[in-house]
């Protein structure tokens, strides 16, 4: 059987991200950690514990577009030749990744300022653009991969499975001979996946709701026979099942408590994210709180529970009905 190796790279504001070595033909690394010196020394070190040098890396796979995934890719590339093979939407983020960032940035701005989020609290948060731009750089990818079709990788065949949600470029790379997926962030052990809201267009359906999206591929993961996902954060998912299940009732949850917010009047999603969670967190993070909120929203107004009135001002978000059902 070939060996799996697990490189556990630094990541600033999060800890870590998961590096994984196929040890087989063609010798390839599935996600790469960001572009900062701790983390190619780090991988470095856990590749010459397996005897191998950054220079033999013979593919780069990436799970999705996000810095700590992809952040090293060109210069992996540059100092061994490594063919990079990536879902056609990575590579067409990472060929134009500094771009693709200012746009990100600028959608991000208007939609915290359209869901009640000070203008200071805005500005404040350029430090996490900062990160992001440093962090990353552009990359070709020399083999531009769709979804359903098979890649040889570490002496595996993996099938490639796009499963958008959690960011617009999420993939698995699955081993049907070994009931194994690498997945990335789409399923996390410890925690439950953000979902990122980023313009339609970047979309594939042209839809904006990334939550239910995610929900959506969550489902349809939790049928595939699995036993083992090796993640981008934290330890591997051994009971992809139960955890789905587990993910959902969170999200119903949370719901419950927005709706319960909801109960004392209309409302910004800004304004709901206050009462979710501490101060600190909500002017620290501002938007990862609105995705986080939004996310929920888009789940309430699926289901008829909540209405959005939209005007120059921004969304309120008001109720329609109390009741949620059971899951």
């Amino acid at each position: 059987m070939n060996e799996i190796v697990h490189i556990e790279l630094p990541l600033a504001h999060v800890r870590s991200v998961n590096a994984w070595l196929l040890l087989g033909e063609p010798l390839t690394l599935i996600d790469t950690g960001p572009r900062d010196d701790g983390a190619l020394s780090a991988l470095e070190d856990g590749l010459s514990d397996r005897g191998v040098r950054l220079q033999d890396i013979e593919l780069v796979l990436a799970t999705h577009h996000h810095l700590d995934h992809v952040g090293l890719a060109a210069t992996i590339q540059r100092r061994s030749g490594a063919i990079v093979a990536v879902l056609d939407r990575v590579a067409d983020y990472g060929e134009r990744y500094a771009t693709e960032v200012e746009r990100d940035r600028a959608f991000a701005h208007a939609l915290m300022a359209h869901h009640g989020v000070p203008d200071q609290v805005v500005a404040d948060d350029e430090g996490f653009w900062d990160f992001i731009r440093g962090a990353s750089e552009d990359f070709r990818a020399d083999r531009r991969l769709a979804d359903g079709e098979h890649i040889r990788a570490g002496g595996r065949s993996l099938r490639v499975v796009a499963r958008p949600g959690h960011s617009t470029t999420d993939t698995l790379f699955v081993d049907d001979r070994d009931a194994l997926a690498f997945g990335g962030d789409h399923l996390l052990s410890r925690i439950s996946s953000n979902t990122e809201i980023n313009a339609p267009d970047r979309a594939q359906d042209g839809r904006a709701r990334s939550r239910v999206r995610y929900l959506d591929n969550l489902r349809r993961t939790a049928q595939m026979p699995l036993a083992r996902l090796p993640t981008g954060h934290g330890a591997p998912v051994t009971d992809h099942a139960r955890l789905v299940q587990d993910r959902l009732l969170d999200q119903h949850r949370r719901c419950e408590r927005i709706v319960a917010i909801l109960r004392d009047g209309p409302s910004t999603a800004f304004a709901i994210a206050s009462r979710l969670w501490p101060a600190r967190t909500v002017a620290g993070q501002p938007l990862l709180v609105v995705w986080e909120v939004v996310g929920h929203l888009e789940l309430l107004l699926a289901g008829g529970h909540v209405a959005e009135r939209a005007g120059d001002g921004g969304s309120v978000f008001d109720l329609n009905d109390v009741c949620i059902p059971q899951r």
